[in-house]
């Protein structure tokens, strides 16, 4: 069930549109894919720095094709971290860019690419891979946490095709790369316009640049997606102002979009005759969960929807049993074999048996339809990536930093005890996280508080931001 080896029904269709306007077919990319891939050792693990590129994409193809089993990594990622990562999954291969200077003692050179090479392991790896293993991505985004979502064939067939059917994608639709590959709701833009035959214009252009939104208009883009923080900065430069006369839709999911937000490009989509989806998805249920059809989202501002279809969710509460409020409970084809820390791992089958316990807190409304009221664990989302609260402080620690870290979506609050503490800390975390420094900021307190047991309570400290 690999959708990647029935491509070729596409080999006409342009595939892939770079910067310079050079069009890739479905066969040039499949043949391109083809010769990366080609002296590659099936069922082997590679790691793959993912960025919005024709060579990662052709080689990303080229990968599902052969049956390699790969991990994406956020290039961005620093360099230690990435290199335990290494030891902790031996991965028979590396992909990564050549500007990204690492030494690596067990592994040499073994393939080069234009822009980028594949690194091969020196020595026999003797770990086992289940043969149902597809695709591994991090829920953490780049603070280089060892825990992997493991992704089978069928879980991302079956979640592709349904996100296909909801957002109704054709062979004639063309979208743009807005987030990085590695992330699971970028991925899935790429996966399902892949899927049907559609085109993709791979850029690293940022929102902000005019080029954006010159590429946008030339390209005859279709459709586009994006995290709240995404939306946040094209309302700035003024969206409502501009005029795209191929575009039929656009996507929000990665974490819970304000009100003001919604109504703002709500009023866009009413006034321009385009339509705007709300999704909501986790990496361990492949991307997608919920939809919220367009006609809906007047009525219903603010909920995230109803489960895709083969999809199902009930509400768990330790206080009620009406199915009204608590964790969200997701069951479906799409929600993932479980997850690995090291390549013992590789091997492990379906743990989850289809069910996700997601961690996240909802309500439904009379007609069943789904709003997101915050995390049940100390889990936050920093633009669409979900990042672990417990993980920061573990980062800070091993430098010797003392901190305990609070937040809510797009901001996170590390507190101190120690006066001598000062903005090095937000550059250090800032860099080994790879995530904004805008999003980190320093609070210094007299003492931790702490709950009966003796340990810090987060509870407590939450009254001081």
């Amino acid at each position: 069930m690999n959708f990647f080896n029935e491509l070729d029904k596409y080999d006409s269709n342009a595939c892939l549109i770079d910067e310079n306007n050079k069009v890739f077919s479905y066969k040039e990319v499949l043949d391109i894919g083809k010769k990366t891939s080609k002296y590659l050792k099936e069922r082997s693990l590679i790691f793959v720095l993912a960025q919005n590129h024709i060579e990662f994409v052709t080689s990303y193809v080229g990968f599902f094709a052969k049956g390699l089993v790969q991990m994406l990594i956020d290039p961005k990622i620093e360099v230690n971290l990435f290199k335990n990562l290494v030891e902790n999954y031996l991965p028979s291969y590396i992909f990564l860019p050549k500007l990204k200077k690492i030494d690596f003692k067990n592994y040499e050179n073994f393939l080069d690419l234009k822009n980028h090479k594949i690194l091969k392991i020196k020595k026999k790896v003797n770990y086992s891979i289940n043969m149902d293993l597809a695709l591994m991505l991090s829920t953490s985004g780049s603070t280089g946490s060892k825990k992997f979502v493991r992704l089978s064939y069928e879980n991302i067939n079956d979640n592709t095709k349904n996100i296909v059917r909801y957002l109704n994608i054709k062979e004639n639709h063309r979208t743009v790369t807005t987030m990085p590959p590695h992330y699971t709701y970028g991925l899935s833009i790429i996966n399902t316009h892949l899927y049907m035959g559609a085109s993709i214009f791979v850029t690293n252009t940022k929102v902000v640049e005019k080029n954006f939104w010159k590429f946008f208009k030339e390209q005859k883009i279709t459709s586009f997606g994006g995290v709240p923080h995404f939306y946040e900065i094209i309302k700035k430069l003024n969206f409502n102002k501009m005029h795209f006369t191929n575009l039929k839709y656009f996507t929000q999911a990665g974490g819970k979009l304000r009100k003001d937000l919604i109504e703002y490009f709500l009023t866009y989509s009413e006034k321009n005759k385009k339509e705007f989806v709300v999704m909501y998805g986790q990496t361990e249920a492949t991307a997608r969960m919920t939809y919220l059809p367009y006609k809906m989202l007047k009525k219903k501002i603010g909920s995230v929807g109803k489960p895709i279809a083969g999809g199902k969710i009930h509400l768990l509460s330790d206080n009620s049993k009406n199915d009204k409020k608590g964790e969200i409970i997701y069951e479906g084809k799409n929600v993932s074999l479980g997850y690995a820390k090291s390549f013992k791992d590789l091997i492990k089958g379906d743990q989850n048996k289809g069910i996700l316990k997601t961690g996240d807190l909802a309500a439904k409304d009379s007609d069943g339809y789904l709003y997101i009221t915050g995390r049940k664990a100390r889990d936050i989302k920093l633009f669409g990536h979900r990042v672990s609260l417990d993980e920061v402080e573990r980062i800070l620690f091993k430098k010797g930093y003392n901190c305990r870290c609070c937040g809510f979506d797009n901001k996170v609050t590390i507190f101190h005890t120690d006066s001598s503490y000062n903005g090095e800390i937000l550059k250090y975390i800032s860099k080994q996280t790879n995530i904004y420094l805008d999003c980190f900021t320093l609070k210094h307190i007299k003492e931790f508080p702490l709950n009966e047991n003796g340990k810090a309570s987060y509870e407590k400290l939450e009254k001081f931001l």
